[in-house]
């Protein structure tokens, strides 16, 4: 074998190299964000897993309505009122990281459509109503015009999981009978 033979040899094999390095990169970077989406799953599973946001659910799919007054929402136990809390900053938490993109929304929406129906409706009544006291309370520094950010998180997430429509995600025991793992 002549010399430039095997330069252009070597230039064949290393070009292969370069070939299969990005290959085993991209395959890890597929793989690091597999592990990403497993360990934003499991942090969203475990976080609607705690019992006192489960109580909050709880209560506001029984006690608090959406024709809740502002009395009765003060007449909460101690403990419906810290699970009610519990949800409420739960949701703003999952709404700031989803609007960051830190959180897929698509995971998000998966987790919490079972609940839309159940505490939507009574959870936006509660936090308007809070609001609302709150600014009408004279010590408060909450005011009309701001509000409570953290509630206008949990409204801007309550909006966009009840305007988005996935299908697959409606009875899944129904609609994904064809699934295999």
């Amino acid at each position: 074998m002549n010399l430039e033979t095997a330069a252009n040899l070597g230039e064949a094999l290393s070009g292969l190299a370069i070939m299969f390095t990005l290959l085993f990169g991209l395959r890890q970077m597929m793989e690091v964000n597999r592990n990403r989406r497993f360990e934003i799953s499991q942090t969203i599973a475990t976080s609607l897993e705690n019992p006192l946001v489960q109580r909050g659910f709880a209560t506001f799919g029984t006690v608090v309505t959406k024709d809740s007054t502002l009395e009765e929402l003060m007449g909460l136990t101690r403990e419906q009122k810290d699970s009610t809390n519990a949800v409420v900053v739960l949701m703003a938490n999952h709404a700031v990281m989803t609007f960051n993109r830190n959180l897929s929304f698509e995971i998000v929406y998966s987790f919490y459509k079972g609940y839309l129906s159940l505490i939507g409706p009574s959870l936006r009544r509660m936090m308007q109503m809070v609001e609302f006291g709150y600014a009408m309370h004279e010590l408060s520094s909450i005011t009309k015009e701001e509000g409570m950010g953290t509630f206008h998180w949990v409204i801007w997430l309550l909006d966009r999981l009840e305007a988005h429509d996935d299908k697959t995600q409606f009875k899944p025991h129904l609609h994904q009978k064809d699934w295999v793992p």
